[in-house]
């Protein structure tokens, strides 16, 4: 087996680390993090602005409901006799023309607004399933020959003050988030009036679909955010209080400090990457602490047993060689898990793809931490917290090292 000497670039990954960290502290003076709803207080709402294709009534005696289910239309009609369900996917009806036409021969009233568009580009947003009267409902489908741009939703919303907006998806989608902040007099209600009506005016009420509407007050983010802090700090001085007891004072340091590295490197990319921060990043912290810490152990614990069993010999070329002996293991791991993370983080949206980022670069950080930042604090404490001086008692094998 090949022996790397790691720790020849223990100053060089110090400088690298600090001066990354250093780049998210000016990034944090200069632009703040950028907090989601849940941290930040506001309103938040989903809309895809796409036109009408067709819409339709029911005229009849029964009780009838429209519903949409993977993307396919579901008509059911309810009557003494039992219930009776018209289902129109896009295999069988791939245009809305087509789509209309069935739904004449099933009793329904339809207005063809544009029958060309795709029955497999049909949105279904709040208001879904629904029960059809004679007051007609609008069904709609996102088309590439109409783009809405960013610009438009905000020119359209310059009347609701601080507005921010962001482009969600393809653009041919019309699929936008809306965020804007309130204050301590402005409810749900409100905001959510106040928006949908300027959207309204701009672009016409059918053509606009609400996708998601979420509402967190000040107050309620405050409190998130001083826990999701308190979880942290609970969770770093456990992993302290273990690792002093699991093995000496110089590894419990050595380990929070490459934890607290990893938090920070963390913090950084978001704060560099204007990327939200909400309760999915401190779900992706405490994941990587938790990862991160299993690393340093696994390394840490070859350490102890090398220095264990090679006690004359020099400490850092232990520490090298037990680094050298769980890399392997190292890279397995980590590749093992981003092979399942990074399509995420590609191809996945909204909360699952910032979680999904967040843990990638988690992983990386993570195991670089812990096979340079938290050896190179355990080399140079030994100096002062020597981690080869033993009682007589500790000649024996650990129990847990017999393996």
């Amino acid at each position: 087996m090949r022996n790397i000497n790691i720790l020849k670039y223990r100053k060089i990954s110090i400088i690298a680390s600090s001066a990354f960290i250093l780049l998210g502290v000016v990034a944090f003076i200069v632009f703040g993090f950028n907090t989601g709803i849940d941290f930040g207080a506001g309103f938040s709402e989903r809309v895809q602005i796409v036109p009408v294709g067709i819409k339709v009534s029911y005229s009849g005696q029964n009780a009838a409901t429209l519903s949409i289910s993977s993307g396919t239309l579901v008509f059911q009609e309810r009557s003494a006799s039992g219930l009776v369900s018209n289902t129109y996917s896009s295999d069988l009806y791939p245009t809305v023309a087509d789509v209309a036409a069935q739904m004449e021969k099933d009793g329904l009233d339809v207005v063809v607004e544009d029958g060309s568009l795709l029955t497999s580009n049909l949105v279904s947003g709040f208001g879904f399933p629904c029960d059809l009267t004679s007051t007609w409902k609008a069904l709609n489908f996102a088309t590439e020959t109409r783009d809405v741009t960013i610009e438009d939703v905000r020119n359209a919303l310059d009347s609701v003050g601080d507005a921010k907006v962001q482009t969600l998806g393809s653009a041919y989608e019309g699929s936008f988030q809306i965020r804007v902040n309130v204050d301590s007099s402005d409810t749900q209600e409100s905001l959510d009036k106040e928006v949908n009506d300027a959207l309204f005016s701009a672009f016409g009420k059918d053509n606009v679909v609400v996708m998601q509407s979420d509402f967190v007050g000040p107050k309620f983010s405050a409190e998130l955010l001083k826990n999701s802090f308190i979880a942290i700090a609970i969770a770093l001085a456990l992993i302290l209080v273990y690792v002093t007891i699991r093995f000496r004072v110089s590894y419990a340091i050595s380990s929070l400090v490459a934890l607290f590295h990893d938090v920070l490197a963390m913090l950084s990319l978001i704060l560099i990457c204007r990327l939200e921060v909400s309760s999915t990043t401190i779900a992706a912290v405490l994941t990587i602490i938790g990862y991160s810490l299993n690393n340093t152990i696994v390394i840490f614990d070859r350490v102890r047993e090398n220095v264990s069993a090679k006690r004359n010999e020099d400490v850092d070329a232990l520490i090298n060689l037990s680094i050298n002996q769980s890399l392997s293991r190292t890279l397995i791991t980590s590749l093992t898990t981003l092979f399942a993370i990074v399509p995420l983080a590609i191809f996945s949206s909204g909360d699952i793809k910032l979680f999904a980022i967040n843990l990638t670069w988690g992983i990386l950080v993570g195991g670089y931490s812990s096979n340079f930042i938290a050896p190179a604090f355990l080399s140079s404490l030994h100096k002062k917290y020597p981690i080869n001086v033993f009682k007589e008692k500790e000649d024996e094998v650990d129990p847990l090292l017999e393996d």
